[in-house]
């Protein structure tokens, strides 16, 4: 499918959804509960958030530097600020990344590295949640945390994410399938993407196996801190609910999030707050709005990455011989 057609489709999906889910809870229930918000809360929430993207940052330092790339940590800093400055605007929820690779293959001409780091930092932080997730949900199996019944097609998609991608990453790393099958078929060699997959599936093989299970386990604390955030938005819509729920909650929703369905996830976010949090005890109106206001969060941290941009933009103007003439 075209990707200005897929883009355009996942906007529609985001604001059909949208529209029905406020118009089944009530508009203006939504926004006078979003008016309520308490600022004493919400600005813990954002910083938070921001300490986030330095993390995610840090992840993609380390997958870096295990290539023998040398780009600063500051720099990456300010590409992953950028790349959420891209995601507000470009439907597809991977712009972002796309804005990352480019940029970095601009500045360090290796394309291969540049796509893999963005891809294997994708891959960590997902398995990451994933594992997070598996896990809280089969404590509250055993332990009955909440009264939440989660259906069988969740539980399967999880465990799929926590066991398929070690797995599949196994098959790239070790049985190399792609040189199996160009062996075997030589024909393959002459397909159009073919030295860049495999210059991509090289590329991930050489990422040491230390350097990925730190990885895995910087997600760890990104995933809680990211519990911190939604328990904190919680509180300063004035929703009483126990952090442990976010524990179960809000890795469920992180994957959610990550299904390239809608626009930034707009839409199917709201509808599986309402899904979880409403059999709880939360309100249809006030599940809706701490979605939204971590959508407006995120939208926020995003334009930090656009005001870094646009000051960097005007340094290089002014450090250039033609200004410096004036």
């Amino acid at each position: 499918m075209n990707k200005k057609v897929r883009g355009v489709l996942q906007v529609l999906i985001s604001l059909a959804l949208l529209a029905w889910l406020l118009y089944q809870v009530g508009f203006d229930e939504v926004w006078s509960t979003l008016t309520t918000i308490r600022w004493s809360w919400y600005v813990p929430a954002f910083l938070l958030f921001i300490s986030n993207i330095v993390i995610r940052a840090y992840r993609w330092y380390l997958l870096l530097h295990a290539l023998n790339e040398r780009p600063s940590f500051s720099h990456l800093t300010y590409l992953y600020f950028i790349g959420f400055f891209a995601n507000n605007f470009i439907p597809s929820g991977f712009g972002g990344d796309v804005v990352k690779i480019v940029s970095l293959r601009q500045t360090y001409g290796r394309g291969a590295e540049a796509l893999s780091s963005v891809l294997m930092d994708r891959i960590t932080g997902l398995l990451g949640s994933a594992i997070v997730a598996l896990a809280a949900m089969l404590w509250n199996a055993v332990s009955h945390t909440t009264n939440v019944e989660l259906p069988a097609a969740l539980w399967a998609a999880i465990a799929l994410i926590s066991l398929g991608m070690p797995l599949a990453f196994a098959a790239v790393r070790w049985l190399d399938p792609l040189t199996r099958l160009a062996a075997r078929f030589p024909a393959v060699h002459r397909l159009p993407q073919y030295d860049r997959l495999h210059q991509l599936t090289d590329t991930v093989q050489r990422y040491p196996l230390p350097t990925l299970l730190r990885s895995l386990l910087i997600s760890l604390p990104f995933t809680f801190s990211l519990i911190l955030v939604q328990y904190s938005i919680a509180r300063a819509l004035s929703v009483d609910v126990p952090l442990a729920a976010f524990g179960l909650f809000v890795p469920i929703i992180a994957i959610v999030n990550a299904i390239p369905l809608s626009f930034n996830g707009l839409g199917l976010r709201e509808g599986a707050y309402l899904f979880l949090f409403v059999p709880i005890g939360v309100s249809s109106e006030s599940a809706v709005a701490m979605s939204l206001a971590f959508y407006f969060l995120r939208f926020s941290g995003g334009m930090i990455g656009g005001l870094l941009y646009a000051l960097r933009s005007v340094a290089r103007l002014l450090q250039s011989p033609h200004a410096r003439n004036l």
